[in-house]
Parts: C-alpha cells; sequence; structure tokens
C-alpha cells in the first residue's frame, strides 16, 4: 500500500493539495498521513527557560488541534469516500521539518504532497520558505502542488535537467510510474546554457534515453533566457505540459531556480503541479 504524507496548517492552499492528492491516487490504495507542526516563537524560549506562562501551553495546544484535526479529517473522508483510501493524522508540538524526517522514515513514507504556499505565504515567490526546506531535506519525492491547480489526469510530464548528472532506474522510478498510470506522453526540457553537450552529459542522456525508451520521449532544447524560470514558463505553456518534474541532485540548475526572485521584470507562476525527485549524494 502506497504511504503519502500530506502536511497541512489547515489553510486553503493545503486543502487544495490534498484534494488534489486523493484525486490523484484515486484509483491505488493508499494511506493518506495528515501532518501538523506548530512551534510558536514564545513556546520555543518561554518554555525551555520554565516561565510560568508558559507553563501547560503544550497541552492546551495539543487539545484544541486534536479537535480541529479530527474535523478536519472527517471533512476530508466524507468528501473523498474512497475504499481504497484511509486516514492517519499526526500533530506535533515540533517544527515541520524535523517531524517530516521522523514521519517519513518511521512510516516509510512514499511520497509528500503539499502546496506552494502557507496561510501566510508571499505571493511573489516560486515556492514558500516551508515548502522550499522540505524539497532540501526530503528523503523521497515531493509533489507540490500550487494554489488554485486543480485536478486533471496528466496527459503531458515534463522532466527538466541539465544532463549534469547520471540517471538510474530508482531515480525516474516515480516518473515511471505515472507515465505508465496515465499512459503519459514525455517530454524532456534541456535549457541551452552551452552550444553543445559536452561528453558526461551525453552520456547521460543516452543512460536517460535508454531507461525511457518504452515511453519515447521528446527531447526540446529551449533558449537560455535571463533566467530559467522564464525558459520553464515558455516551456510549460508551448507544449500545454500538465506536470513538471525535476531531479534534486541537479544542483546548479535546481538550487539556482530557487534563488530566482520570480516576481521581477517578468510576471511568472507556475501553474501546474511540480514533482521534485531526491538522490542520495
Amino acid at each position: 500500500m502506497l504511504k503519502v504524507l500530506l502536511p497541512t496548517d489547515f489553510s486553503e492552499n493545503s486543502r487544495n493539495a490534498i484534494d488534489y492528492a486523493l484525486r490523484f491516487y484515486e484509483d491505488t490504495e493508499c494511506t493518506f498521513f495528515f501532518l501538523h507542526t506548530y512551534t510558536p516563537a514564545a513556546y520555543r524560549i518561554d518554555y525551555i527557560l520554565g516561565s510560568p506562562a508558559q507553563i501547560g501551553m503544550g497541552d492546551n495546544w495539543q487539545s484544541e488541534t486534536e479537535d480541529q484535526m479530527s474535523e478536519f479529517c472527517k471533512d476530508v473522508s466524507y468528501a473523498s469516500q474512497n475504499p481504497k483510501h484511509r486516514f492517519i493524522t499526526h500533530i506535533a508540538l515540533e517544527s515541520l521539518l524535523t517531524e517530516v524526517l521522523k514521519v517519513t522514515a518511521k512510516e516509510k513514507i512514499d511520497m509528500i504532497v503539499m502546496g506552494t504556499q502557507g496561510a501566510t505565504g508571499a505571493k511573489s515567490v516560486f515556492l514558500g520558505t516551508k515548502t522550499v526546506n522540505v524539497i532540501k531535506v526530503a528523503a523521497c519525492p515531493v509533489l507540490v502542488v500550487p494554489n488554485g491547480c486543480f485536478y486533471k489526469v496528466p496527459k503531458k510530464v515534463a522532466l527538466v535537467t541539465n544532463f549534469k548528472r547520471n540517471f538510474s532506474a530508482e531515480i525516474l522510478a516515480p516518473v515511471k510510474c505515472i507515465l505508465t498510470r496515465f499512459k503519459t506522453s514525455m517530454h524532456i526540457m534541456h535549457v541551452n546554457e552551452e552550444e553543445r553537450l559536452d561528453s558526461i552529459q551525453a552520456s547521460n542522456r543516452n543512460t536517460l534515453d535508454a531507461y525511457l525508451d518504452i515511453f519515447k520521449p521528446k527531447y526540446h532544447w529551449m533558449p537560455n533566457f535571463s533566467n530559467k524560470t522564464k525558459s520553464i514558463q515558455v516551456f510549460v505553456k508551448e507544449l500545454d505540459i500538465d506536470l513538471l518534474t525535476m531531479v534534486k541532485n541537479d544542483h546548479d540548475f535546481f538550487e539556482g531556480l530557487m534563488r530566482e526572485p520570480i516576481i521581477k521584470k517578468i510576471s511568472f507562476s507556475i501553474e501546474i503541479p511540480f514533482l521534485v525527485i531526491p538522490v542520495a549524494d
């Protein structure tokens, strides 16, 4: 049975990501883990120092949040009514990253699905801080769902790569699973940062082609615009891509993308799901 972790702050954005996940896996037997964490500054400092004002704060928060989570889970379960799905709730007075790592390891989570922003997320950045941090530490794939992105069957999946790192069956397993489940077409996007691929890049491309051969991937060389997000924006719109994927060990490309302020001289927003696949260094 597939195990999917769904971090939530009870915001509209996180609920949207959860609804997407339920549809995305509607034909798959899944256990969904709802995770909610809270780390108020007062609790972190005053409680540790033994401030009388903070005694019992954790217990009060636990009780109130358990009630909120119970209602949330009932609402989601009622809306889903899928016999293939079961739900487990988990709350912790802890940082999101710490708890994501704990739950992922303990429950052997296969996938994390979360929104781009939380309740207070700024709209002027590509991904919210919490989402980026989860992507950076997660030991399993992370599927990011933009707010307002409603589920539709993915017919075109794209992999963004610079071909500077090699591929393996393990790395490509999540992509191949999607391609097989949805009978999806595969598109490989490469930004033209150089006139031609060097020998290592060419070898990595051949490896990728061998692993995805049965899916007949199509390769696309995109112009090297002033920033990578512009290249992605044009690519996604021109090809009408439904789901974007990236391997996290493309460090220079991925880290550069995360650092780029998206609203600068151009207007950019990602409107499709974004799958990040981790690789152990």
